[in-house]
């Protein structure tokens, strides 16, 4: 069974008003989940049976990826993902759906992995065209931001290989609620989260915000199926120790690390160094 527009509609107006918020009208933290993910996605996880995170990390090789994905997997890619052109091209990742992931940059107008900022634009039409698509921002919509507007340009220079223009049919993409919806870094998933209140704009990581969200949103899954196991989790280099760099200290990698090191059933992370 597929969700629906006035279903997405509905649950997001139940997340957005008043009443929600002072328990009048609940929604359980599962089906808020599920519903922040874009139409597409949601629909995937109903018709397949695991998940698969792939980090940006550069020890991960294409190989490796041959070899451990599945015709029943849902990837999630993060920000300036790894290996476009496989997922794009390739027979089998080219089939898979896909959901995209990015991140605002602190409070400004742009998000990683879309332009101005090194990106992917370039792929995302033919993955658009060979399996569902999914794409995910945080915080925000794609505000269309100027090279001007980068509050950090010297943290990625552009070259002049770099997309800088969205083509109209990834603006369609990003417009259409199908495919395109924004998740808020304070979502109840990660309502405990430890932020640095010295640090502006201290938010989850990418990857643990993402793996907070699907872990909730396959319980919802669950229960709609009745089925005696939840959606089986791949995460495929995350790491949980100190050999990796922590990168922007606003994130809380020692909260976020200690939870990853025990994950819960049908979750299997394969380490990268």
């Amino acid at each position: 069974m597929q969700t629906s527009v006035s279903e997405k509609i509905f649950a997001n107006i139940l997340l957005s008003s008043p009443s929600y918020a002072d328990n009048s009208i609940k929604i359980s933290k599962e089906a808020a989940s599920f519903a922040a993910l874009p139409l597409s996605i949601q629909n995937a996880l109903k018709q397949n049976k695991r998940i698969v995170f792939i980090a940006n990390n550069p020890s991960i090789g294409i190989d490796m990826l041959e070899h451990l994905l599945r015709p029943d997997d849902v990837l999630v890619l993060f920000n300036h993902f790894i290996y476009a052109e496989f997922f794009a091209n390739h027979p089998l990742a080219s089939t898979l759906p896909k959901l995209l992931f990015f991140r605002q940059i602190g409070d400004s107008k742009l998000h990683f992995g879309l332009p101005p900022r090194s990106n992917n634009v370039s792929v995302m039409k033919r993955m658009a065209e060979a399996a569902p698509l999914g794409i995910l921002l945080s915080n925000q919509p794609y505000q269309f931001p100027l090279p001007s507007e980068d509050p950090s340009p010297d943290d990625d220079p552009i070259d002049d290989n770099r997309t800088i223009i969205i083509s109209p049919i990834v603006q369609e993409l990003l417009q259409d609620e199908a495919h395109h919806s924004v998740l808020s870094e304070r979502h109840l998933v990660v309502a405990d989260y430890p932020y640095f209140t010295d640090i502006h704009s201290s938010a989850p990581s990418s990857g643990f915000l993402l793996y907070r969200l699907v872990l909730a949103a396959r319980e919802h899954v669950q229960l709609m199926q009745k089925a005696a196991l939840p959606l089986q989790l791949l995460m495929i280099g995350f790491n949980d120790n100190d050999k990796t760099a922590h990168f922007w200290q606003g994130h809380n990698w020692e909260f976020e690390r200690r939870e990853m090191s025990s994950p819960p059933l049908e979750v299997e992370i394969i380490r990268q160094y």
